[in-house]
Order: structure tokens, then sequence, then C-alpha cells
């Protein structure tokens, strides 16, 4: 996965602007879960954290690229953003009330994608949920939109494209999804049906849940 070294300081002035309405959408759902601790998987530069800060909502994120995350620090000195990977995560089982990742299984690759949802379905507690903002099935979309979206993906990286097309090559979240541990509650469509907002509940025995957690801390 690229450090994104050179584009971090430009991140959020170039994407903002595209994701705002997103991060707001965002944030209203999680406000009506009213969740006790986040995980913001993949955090970036920490735009949805801020966010989730404004709104009074306890959240960590953790990203793999150092440089994204001081960008993180420097926008928001108060927040807590921890150089982790997402796909093994140094976080005790059933940690979190709520576990978010924005735009990052499409970009991550497909078996990075599966080992991370693996993880977030350790630190899920029992009852918990799972928030996924990504792309929709870009086969509904409309031509100009996904025209652009391509666009954007391209222009980001070979390896970041060549991901991306393999994520909708594979089916996307709904192939990605593995339904023995995750069910589906509600699903949102946002511009021009591009982007698709979905919310998931673990699908755990919840004395296995504990009994987990007791042999890690005992």
């Amino acid at each position: 996965m690229p450090d994104y070294r050179h584009i971090a300081p430009w991140y959020d002035f170039l994407l903002r602007p595209f994701v705002k309405t997103i991060r707001r959408n965002v944030v209203k759902t999680v406000l009506a879960l009213k969740p006790g601790l986040v995980l913001d998987v993949a955090c970036g530069t920490g735009d949805q954290l801020r966010v989730l800060s404004e709104n009074r909502i306890n959240a960590v994120g953790i990203d793999l690229s150092e440089a994204m995350l001081r960008q993180c620090r420097r926008s928001n000195p108060a927040a807590d953003c921890l150089l982790q990977d997402g796909t093994a995560m140094a976080f005790q089982p059933a940690t979190f009330d709520l576990v978010m990742i924005s735009f990052a299984l499409h970009e991550c690759g497909w078996p990075a994608a599966v080992d991370m949802l693996d993880e977030v379905y350790r630190v899920l507690k029992p009852g918990g949920q799972l928030l996924i903002v990504d792309y929709a099935d870009l086969k509904q979309v409309r031509g100009h939109v996904r025209l652009a979206i391509s666009a954007i993906e391209f222009l980001a990286g070979r390896d970041h494209f060549s991901n991306f097309r393999n994520y909708h090559r594979k089916g996307g979240l709904q192939a990605l999804i593995d339904p023995h541990r995750f069910s589906l509650l509600a699903s949102r469509k946002r511009a021009a049906g591009s982007i698709e907002i979905q919310e998931f509940k673990p699908l755990k025995d919840k004395a296995l849940n504990w009994k987990l957690v007791s042999s890690t801390t005992g």
C-alpha cells in the first residue's frame, strides 16, 4: 500500500469537496447508533475523525501511513490516531462498539480487505456494528459518473487503480462480506448512486466472545 508521502499535505484539499456530504451522512448514522467507542480503520488524514470529534463521538483512528497520520495530528492535535495495520490490529477482542471503514476496502487489495474484515470481526463487541462506506456496483451507475470515478482512481496510481478494478471485478462488497459473520442491517446510496453507506451487525456468540477476551487477558 502506498505511503502517501507526496499527496498527504494536499489530500483533504483535493478530496473534501467530494466527500463532505458523505462525512455528514456518516456522522448522522453514528449519532443515531449511539455507540460507546468507535474505531475508524484506515482513517487517513483524520478528516472523518475530526467531524466525529466535533459531534462528541469518542473515536480512535488507525492507519498504516505515517505521512497521513502526521496530517491528522497537525489538523486535529487532540485526535487519537495510531500507526497500525488494519489487517493485524493491536487491540483486544471485543473492544469497540462500532467499527467504520471508509473508502479503504477497494484500495487495499482483495486479500488485505479479507484480512481487515477478519480483524474487524475480532475487535467488535457482541451487539456492535460495522459501518462501511465504499463504491456501489458501478455497473448500475450512470456512464459519466462511472467514468469520473474511474479517472480519479486511475490518477491515484497504478497499484491503486489495479486494486479498484479487481475489487469490482470480484463483485465488490457484496462478494467480500462473509454472510456467516456479518448481517446487513441497512444500505443507503449517495452521490448519484455511486457510493453506498452500509450498516452490518456481527453474528457472534456473546459467551464465546467473552471467553476469547478472558483467554487473551488472563
